[in-house]
C-alpha cells in the first residue's frame, strides 16, 4: 500500500523540486507534471512525481486525518484480528 502525503516545496531547481514531508525529511521530485509549482506551495508527491498542487488547508486537513488513523491504529490492541479457528488437518 503507498500512502500520498502533501509535502511542502522549499526548493525549485530547472524541473526539480525539494520537497519537505511532515516531521522535515526532505526529498526530490520531479516537476514534470506541474512544472509551475513555485516555493512555498504544498504539493502531492507520487512516487518522485508531483502531481498536484494544493492549498495548505487542504495539505493541514489530508494530514490531520492520516494523524487520526495512525492512532486509531495505535489505540488497536490486536483484538480485531481475525479470530483462529482451531481447524487444521487432524
Amino acid at each position: 500500500m503507498c500512502l500520498v502525503l502533501p509535502a511542502r516545496v522549499v526548493a525549485v531547481q530547472g524541473d526539480e523540486a525539494e520537497i519537505e514531508l511532515l516531521g522535515g525529511s526532505r526529498a526530490s521530485a520531479s516537476l514534470a507534471l506541474r512544472p509551475e509549482t513555485a516555493v512555498g506551495q504544498y504539493v502531492v508527491v507520487d512516487r518522485g512525481l508531483v502531481l498536484e498542487i494544493i492549498e495548505a488547508d487542504e495539505a493541514e486537513t489530508i494530514l490531520a486525518m492520516y494523524a487520526e488513523i495512525g492512532d486509531l491504529l495505535a489505540a488497536d490492541d490486536g483484538n480485531g484480528a481475525a479470530p483462529e479457528t482451531g481447524e487444521g488437518g487432524d
